[in-house]
């Protein structure tokens, strides 16, 4: 009998009521209504996971599969580009697909009282989101993206340990501690590139002195061979010219600890804590 409403397929509105039955398996049977279905309701049954064949309900505009047993959901789901509801509510899950970005029309992520550990960052990316609902779940951070996404108006996140209590349940001040973060996270980058380039140019002055150096020793030698074979001018001029190049070589290694010095000296001055 449970099987009656699939052969029935969509009401004329597009809507497909599967709930409150006792169905294991995601039906393949459901791509035959791949160009008429646009909602559907598998809420209530007793699934483990959403598999490949989702991705053929290219129409599918909300899609109900809240208290089931689902542990996974196939990528597929991100070939539903027409989606604006997803109702995942009391299930297993501990992740959601990356690929929910591609659903550019996905407005409401409803998918509180799971497992999820994580969101994935391809979340940033959908234009049209308004509403993520992840309460009651076991995340510890969520992207900080999230933010920045103007149409966004609205996280829960309460039940979860992804900010301190007070922020759970209110957006404004959420968004806010995100913000900071992602600023603290842009200016350390930052200023790694600074130290980066500081340590590359530190590298660069070391190689010259040490080219230096060898030119300076190998002037050496030649003054030695030259001891006995010269004119004591020419070997009082050479030794001149060790003499300046001596000079030339300290005053680099001077500097080169003088910008050793300074670039340490910076990077302590700069250092950027995240402020609460």
């Amino acid at each position: 009998e449970e099987y009656d409403d699939l052969s029935a397929g969509p009401a004329e509105d597009g809507t497909l009521d599967l709930s409150h039955n006792t169905r294991t398996i995601f039906p393949p049977e459901l791509c035959q209504f791949s160009t008429t279905l646009l909602h559907l309701d598998f809420k209530n049954n007793s699934l483990t996971q959403v598999p490949e064949c989702i991705s053929c309900l290219a129409l599918l505009q909300s899609l109900d599969v809240s208290l089931n047993q689902i542990e996974y959901i196939d990528k597929g789901i991100g070939q539903c580009i027409r989606l604006r509801s997803l109702n995942v509510s009391r299930n297993r899950l501990e992740s959601l697909p990356s690929e929910l970005s591609n659903c550019i029309l996905l407005e409401k992520i409803v998918a509180d009282q799971n497992r999820l550990t994580a969101l994935p960052e391809t979340l940033i990316d959908l234009i049209a989101i308004s509403m993520i609902d992840v309460r009651d779940n076991q995340l510890k951070i969520i992207p900080l993206g999230l933010c920045r996404v103007p149409t966004l108006k609205t996280v829960l996140c309460d039940g979860n340990t992804v900010a301190p209590e007070h922020m759970r349940d209110d957006t404004d001040l959420l968004f806010h501690c995100l913000e900071m973060q992602l600023k603290f996270k842009e200016v350390i980058a930052a200023k790694s590139n600074q130290r980066d380039e500081l340590q590359i140019k530190a590298e660069e002055i070391r190689d010259e002195l040490n080219n230096a150096t060898n030119c300076i020793s190998e002037l050496e030698k030649d003054i030695a061979a030259l001891v006995w074979e010269r004119p004591d001018e020419y070997i009082r001029r050479k030794e001149r010219f060790v003499e300046l190049v001596k000079f030339a070589s300290d005053k680099i290694a001077f500097y080169w600890r003088l910008t050793k010095d300074a670039a340490l000296k910076w990077w302590n001055d700069h250092k950027t804590h995240p402020e609460y």
